[in-house]
């Protein structure tokens, strides 16, 4: 599909649709674990069914003092104004350390609301990780929106991340918004067991171009987490064994799990 979609010609494109959004969140707990977020997209139209759809953001992780960056192309085939299939592609940076993945999307649009959804895949030295997304939202009057969102993450030895978190957003026409999201982050080591830690989330959103928005939203594993507590890319310790977390992304997300059920800590 990407190799199709890219195969036209440049001079068909059409700007349809773009983003720029802005964000903060932090565990509600321990405030100075806190990421900021900046990031864009645009999406080119080929035609009334083909397109693609380019993101980059950059992330500003407080106490670690580290920035990350996130890249991810979209490949989509729309089967009608309401439903959309995709492959894509994405780069994570972080400490110098990239990890790339690629995985399947999908959207559907109903009424005043929609539900897209994604399935991601990465990996590094052997070491796999899986992360799973679905999100809804709809417009419940006069400016005034709900939705919801589910990340789930499953990396190796035994370790899971699950995010999930409430939103509620506001905007006086379809392209500015202002976004507030409560939820929480849940760790788990098998045989260990698991903790949750609240987070909260506020931001902002600007719509381009006359689909006033983008079809598929911005991929990235940083978007499982709302902050970090250490640098990832150091050795980490927990009860069971030694966690080396210099390997890449993947095995950065290892850690952040285990810092979650307070098991893991800077060696």
């Amino acid at each position: 599909m990407l190799g199709l979609v890219l195969g036209c010609s440049v001079a068909q494109a059409e700007v349809i649709g773009a983003q720029i959004k802005v964000s903060q969140s932090a565990f509600t707990d321990e405030t100075t674990f806190a990421k900021s977020n900046l990031s864009g997209a645009v999406e080119l139209g080929f035609g009334s069914q083909f397109g693609v759809q380019l993101d980059f953001g950059v992330n500003r992780l407080k106490v670690v003092d580290e920035t990350a960056t996130n890249f991810a192309v979209h490949a989509m085939y729309k089967m009608s104004d309401s439903t959309a299939f995709g492959a894509l592609y994405g780069l994570d940076t972080i400490s110098g350390e990239s990890q790339d993945f690629y995985g399947i999307e999908a959207a559907q649009s109903f009424g005043a609301g929609g539900v897209p959804g994604y399935l991601a895949s990465g990996e590094d030295s052997g070491f796999r990780g899986t992360v799973l997304g679905l999100s809804s939202g709809t417009i419940i009057g006069k400016g005034l929106g709900i939705g919801a969102s589910l990340d789930y993450a499953s990396l190796g030895g035994g370790v899971s991340l699950t995010r999930f978190g409430v939103r509620g957003f506001y905007g006086q026409d379809e392209r500015s918004k202002v976004f507030v999201e409560i939820g929480s982050l849940n760790g788990a080591i098998s045989g260990l067991g698991s903790q949750s830690e609240p987070y909260a989330k506020i931001g902002a959103t600007y719509n381009f171009g006359h689909n006033s928005g983008l079809t598929f939203g911005d991929r990235s594993m940083f978007n499982v987490f709302p902050g970090l507590s250490f640098n990832p890319f150091k050795q980490a310790t927990y009860r069971s064994g030694t966690l080396y977390c210099h390997g890449g992304v993947l095995r950065a997300l290892e850690c952040v799990a285990a810092v979650a059920i307070q098991h893991c800590f800077a060696a």
